[in-house]
């Protein structure tokens, strides 16, 4: 029985330090369900699954194509926080 992948992404957005700080990998994985690792892509422009991989997991800062690629293949949640003691949460469904 194949369990369904659930991946759970913040996105760090507005005055939020790290979107300051790393604009280009905003997106973190908060967390996972029935996974530990996950494969995407190394580079933006291949396809899924095409050329260079890489394996990520909770904690792993994520370029946004990279978060596009989970979002696609993955059910996916998304929660934005835009600074410190505040967040707002939208669903994405993949």
């Amino acid at each position: 029985m194949d369990k369904i992948i659930k991946i759970h992404l913040t996105r760090y957005a507005g005055n939020h330090p790290v979107a300051s700080v790393s604009p280009d990998r905003v997106f973190e994985i908060a967390e996972m369900e029935n996974a530990v690792v996950v494969d995407v892509n190394k580079l933006a422009k291949s396809s899924y699954g095409e050329g260079p991989q890489i394996s990520v997991s909770v904690g792993d800062r994520l370029s946004r194509e990279q978060a596009i690629q989970i979002a696609d293949t993955y059910e996916t949640t998304l929660i934005a926080i835009t600074n410190t003691e505040e967040n707002t949460s939208s669903v994405l469904h993949g």
